[in-house]
């Protein structure tokens, strides 16, 4: 079976050598012992479900933006992104201006984006690889960021 890795973490499951009925270990990296099982199998999804409900991976909103969007800068002032079959090309138009152009179509989108994630977001609506409310939640993070000394409530 390949290695199993899920949310960062790579699980050991080992075999026991006594044949009782649940002779595979499960061990998180981070937990220690999760239990035992009668199959591999069955430790594997144990683990899946053991790391996707105790070890979660929470990207902000923003960073989902910036993965799913990603630019690369191809000249100084000009970066470029392929999603799809569309390229958009984004230009700093001043220090707090920035104009996206979909090239194929020879358009400009018109919106106000005062720094390079307004370009993603907008570009990833366009797209579609984004929904509204990811949309929504990133641009709100953009414009009210936490303070550095904030604590997560968990």
């Amino acid at each position: 079976m390949p290695d199993l890795v899920v949310n960062g973490l790579r699980p050991e499951i080992t075999r026991d050598e006594n044949e009782g009925p649940d002779r595979f270990m499960l061990e998180c990296p981070r937990c220690g012992v999760v239990g035992r099982y009668p199959f591999a199998l069955l430790a594997r999804r144990a683990f899946e479900a053991h790391a996707d409900e105790e070890h979660p991976v929470v990207e902000s909103p923003l960073d989902q933006v910036r993965a799913l969007v990603d630019l690369a800068e191809t000249a100084p002032g000009l970066w470029e992104c392929e999603l799809g079959l569309e390229t958009y090309v984004v230009r700093q138009r001043a220090n707090d201006r920035y104009e996206v152009e979909v090239v194929g179509r020879r358009a400009t989108i018109d919106a106000q984006l005062s720094t390079l994630d307004d370009a993603r977001i907008v570009i990833g609506g366009r797209a579609k690889v984004i929904g509204a409310a990811l949309a929504t939640a990133a641009a709100i993070q953009l414009r009210h960021g936490a303070p550095v000394n904030a604590v997560p409530l968990e």
